[in-house]
C-alpha cells in the first residue's frame, strides 16, 4: 500500500470511531428526553386528574376509569399533585 492509502485508511479509521460515538451520545441525548417528556405527560396527567377532582367536583371513582387508573391511585395523586 503506498503512504496515501495507508493514511486514508487511518483517517476513514478514526471517523469511524468518531461517528459511531457521536451516535452513542445521541442515544444517551435521545433517552434523557424521552425519560423528561414522559414525566411532564404524567405530571400534565395528574394536574388534570386533580383539576377534574378538586375543581369539577368529578367523583374519584369516575376519574379513575376514566383514565384507567384504581381509585387509590388518584386519590394519592389528589393528595400529592402540585
Amino acid at each position: 500500500m503506498s503512504k496515501k492509502e495507508v493514511e486514508l485508511e487511518f483517517r476513514t479509521k478514526q471517523l469511524e470511531r468518531k461517528v459511531k460515538g457521536m451516535q452513542q451520545r445521541m442515544e444517551v441525548v435521545n433517552a434523557k428526553f424521552d425519560q423528561i417528556t414522559s414525566k411532564q405527560e404524567r405530571r400534565i396527567r395528574d394536574l388534570e386528574i386533580k383539576n377534574a377532582v378538586q375543581v369539577e367536583k368529578i367523583p374519584q371513582r369516575k376519574v379513575a376509569e376514566i383514565y384507567e387508573l384504581s381509585p387509590g391511585r388518584v386519590s394519592q395523586i389528589v393528595r400529592n399533585a402540585s
